[in-house]
């Protein structure tokens, strides 16, 4: 089951990792449910049963299910991100950058097939909220959401990746209030998404 809750912000960055990877909850700590996250910053979750994808002993297959998935969802393009020190080209080096608060064009669409991880986006009152997601949890964030994403303390997070679109890895670091994609983002937060 999904947890989102502010986090307390009260650190100044460079954030060592071992902080970058804790709750660091307020005191006391303040959860939000779904349905205030979505009103709040516009990111709905759904549960995706990934059981299926994984008990099955043919690789092809459990690709061929996820990309049924995507489809039935309208995604057009798909990968997985297996993030781990001895899986991914540049670890560290992308950590860094995926934890660099940014927007993107496009929405950003992750179901956890394996482990759990930290997204931290900003609400309308430009507060940090934490999301802890996990295996079969689907996050949704919307094309211009600031957002920032690191790992837990398990150190681990393969992700199912969907996209509407051919992908577009551009990412505009904050500040970007311009950008028509955070433009539109901000006209939808006042109509409470």
């Amino acid at each position: 089951m999904v947890n989102a809750w502010y986090i307390d912000d009260s650190l100044r960055e460079p954030l060592d990792e071992s902080v970058k990877r804790s709750d660091r909850h307020l005191n006391p700590p303040e959860y939000l449910t779904l349905d205030e996250l979505r009103r709040k910053t516009g990111v709905t979750i759904e549960t995706v049963n990934v059981d299926k994808y994984d008990n099955d002993s043919d690789n092809n297959n459990i690709e061929e299910e996820l990309a049924k998935h995507a489809s039935s969802k309208g995604y057009v393009y798909t990968d997985v991100l297996d993030i781990h020190a001895e899986r991914l080209d540049n670890y560290s080096e992308k950590l860094r950058a995926f934890y660099t608060e940014h927007l993107h064009s496009d929405d950003e669409v992750r179901l956890v097939l394996v482990g759990s991880a930290y997204f931290d986006v900003r609400d309308i009152d430009n507060r940090w909220v934490r999301i802890h997601v996990r295996r079969g949890d689907q996050l949704n964030l919307l094309a211009g959401t600031y957002h920032r994403f690191t790992l837990d303390v398990d150190n681990y997070v393969k992700l199912f990746r969907l996209f509407g679109s051919k992908p577009d890895w551009s990412s505009f670091n904050r500040p970007a209030d311009e950008h028509p994609a955070r433009v539109d983002y901000m006209s939808r937060a006042v109509k409470g998404f």
